[in-house]
């Protein structure tokens, strides 16, 4: 008997006025699995993603996380109870770090523990000390951001998220704003976490990273899911024809 998934989208459509990005999409994430969300720009996975904890509210569809689920309908406001459920389990990983410029790094991390959790000071500080020494930056618990390269800056923002134990883990495109020689840390952080099991939907254009970390791949093409499954059948022998031709350039200039 299969487990309740930890995540469980139905049919989730998005417009943005006449531009139907998200076409009835529908999928499950498990307990400790890592789905790799793969596609052209434009594809929908960033909004996809989005949806999944409502910062871009779906227009139509079911989403179910842990034991809430949140039905969208056109027209109708998602109870704002449910959707602050939602995001409690999710924590949010962005392109861009969104650091607060005028905090320190562990005032940055425990901001979301005192302001939304209302957890007291000392236990806050705590929590963020354990996760900056997680991503190996508590040695930089009291630098402000401008002192940090962007690596370190996105290894922040990964250890803020962490520090509200959040169910599952959610990265859009994590590296894609890092300088080349910056990548490989954020990286390592990430593939350290689903070695430990942490649930994660990770979008990215890093396919050998991918591959590694992956549980399960799904290619996206405009709002639909065109194909998933294992990385090894994923980039090594792809089904649909679509898939094939996003993938088949890369593999010209890396080795998947």
């Amino acid at each position: 008997m299969n487990a309740k998934p930890l995540i469980q989208v139905e049919n989730l459509h998005k417009w943005f006025g006449m531009l139907h990005v998200l076409r009835g999409v529908s999928f499950t994430v498990q307990t400790r699995e890592v789905l790799v969300l793969i596609g052209r720009s434009g594809s929908g996975k960033s909004t996809m993603l989005r949806c999944v904890n409502f910062l871009e509210e779906p227009s139509a569809g079911t989403i179910q996380v842990g034991d809430v689920v949140v039905g969208c309908n056109p027209g109708v406001q998602p109870d704002d109870k449910d959707i602050l459920a939602v995001r409690l389990q999710t924590g949010m990983v962005f392109q861009e770090f969104n650091l607060f410029p005028h905090m320190t790094v562990i005032q940055n991390v425990i901001e979301g523990l005192t302001t939304v959790k209302k957890m007291p000071k000392d236990k806050a500080v705590a929590f963020g000390e354990k996760y900056l020494a997680k991503v190996g930056l508590l040695e930089k618990r009291d630098v402000f951001p401008i002192r940090l390269s962007g690596g370190q800056k996105q290894r922040v923002a990964i250890a803020r998220s962490l520090a509200m134990e959040p169910k599952v883990m959610l990265f859009d495109e994590p590296t894609s704003a890092l300088d080349p020689e910056l990548i490989g840390e954020v990286l390592d952080v990430i593939r350290e976490l689903a070695y430990e099991g942490m649930s994660m939907i990770i979008v990215t254009h890093e396919m050998g990273f991918a591959q590694d970390v992956g549980d399960r791949v799904m290619y996206l093409e405009n709002g639909i899911i065109v194909e998933e499954g294992l990385p090894p059948e994923m980039f090594k022998d792809p089904k649909d024809p679509r898939t094939k031709n996003f993938l088949e350039p890369i593999k010209k200039y890396h080795t998947l």
